[in-house]
C-alpha cells in the first residue's frame, strides 16, 4: 500500500509540478531540479538519519549549487523569476 501511494501520489504531484513549470520557464531551467534532488537527500540523511557529512560532500554540494545558479542566471546577470 505504501509503495502504491508513493508511486501514484508522488508521480501525480511531481508530473503536475513539472508540466506547470514547463509552461512558465525554459526546459533547461525546469530540468535543473534533477541536480538539486541529490543535495536534498544528503541534507535529509545528515539532519534526519545522522549520516556522516564529509568535506568532499560539502565541496561537491557547493559545486552543484553554483552550477544550478549559473543555469538560472540570465545573460544580463539577473535571476529569472517565475511569472504567473
Amino acid at each position: 500500500m505504501a509503495l502504491s501511494y508513493l508511486i501514484v501520489a508522488g508521480s501525480l504531484l511531481g508530473f503536475t509540478a513539472y508540466v506547470w513549470l514547463l509552461a512558465r520557464m525554459p526546459a533547461t531551467q525546469v530540468a535543473s531540479h534533477a541536480y538539486v534532488n541529490p543535495l536534498v537527500a544528503v541534507a535529509l540523511g545528515y539532519f534526519v538519519a545522522g549520516e556522516a557529512l564529509t568535506m568532499r560532500m560539502i565541496l561537491a554540494s557547493a559545486l552543484v549549487l553554483a552550477s544550478v545558479l549559473l543555469i538560472l542566471k540570465t545573460p544580463d546577470g539577473r535571476e529569472r523569476r517565475v511569472t504567473t
